[in-house]
């Protein structure tokens, strides 16, 4: 059995924002190559975040918290998660696939970059807020990436959260992308530079409460009717937060 000596990757996100290039790529490999270990055997994992990404060393990772795998034929039995990290699709159909998973790593490349979980307001003052953004999301709304991230990552970024899930790459498609920055002298010239750039912009406020790693717990959400026409109906809970909203 490994050993996470290091905890997980949310709690880490500020230290591993500093190291090289090389280590970050190889540490989402490793994420990439977990990822795709469950997908060869049909399975899908449900709710990828950095909390469930264990650490041995900031250059090594490994995906944990497997009790929710289903295999990609089955019918889900409600939502589980947390907000930001469900894909658009997950919210519309109640459907679980290898590209949800994708799209959840997505933020987790997100994460890496910026050095801090991603953010979510605090619903009990933006209630009818968060309201509008369950809908924006399932609209094309994504987490903002700064302009002087390099063109390659932002890209890949994107790619992960396409709005239609087939377009999403797959794990191993990932896999050996990131293999291929790591031995490529120009990608990694280009991702140190934009990290020069991006330095004085990465504490910015970005307009949402970060709370601690104890307010990112996943939650079961019943199997009722999330998505009809214009309206979504459902529970989310987040510790001690429970919001009910009615688009």
């Amino acid at each position: 059995m490994k050993y996470a000596s290091e905890g997980s990757l949310r709690q880490n996100l500020q230290t591993i924002a500093q190291t090289d290039w090389k280590d970050k790529l190889n540490l989402l490999q490793c994420i990439a190559s977990d990822l795709q270990i469950i997908h060869s055997h049909d399975l899908v994992h449900r709710d990828l975040h950095s909390g469930n990404i264990l650490l041995n060393s900031h250059k090594s990772a490994y995906i944990t918290d497997l009790g929710l795998l289903i295999t990609t034929k089955s019918k889900s039995d409600g939502i589980f998660g947390i907000l930001p990290y469900i894909a658009p699709e997950v919210w519309e159909k109640q459907q679980y696939t290898e590209a949800s998973d994708i799209y959840s790593f997505g933020m987790i490349m997100w994460e890496i970059l910026n050095g801090k979980p991603v953010p979510f307001e605090e619903t009990s003052k933006l209630q009818s807020k968060l309201q509008y953004k369950i809908q924006q999301i399932c609209d094309g709304l994504r987490l903002p990436i700064h302009e002087n991230t390099a063109t390659c990552y932002a890209d890949l970024i994107k790619k992960c959260w396409n709005a239609e899930p087939e377009k999403r790459p797959t794990a191993k498609e990932i896999c050996n992308i990131l293999a291929e920055w790591q031995n490529d002298e120009t990608i990694l010239s280009e991702l140190s530079e934009s990290d020069e750039k991006l330095q004085n912009i990465k504490n910015e406020d970005t307009g949402t409460q970060i709370y601690n790693d104890s307010h990112y717990k996943s939650s079961f959400i019943p199997p009722n009717t999330y998505y009809k026409g214009n309206y979504i109906y459902t529970v989310v809970s987040y510790s001690l937060y429970h919001y009910i909203i009615s688009l």
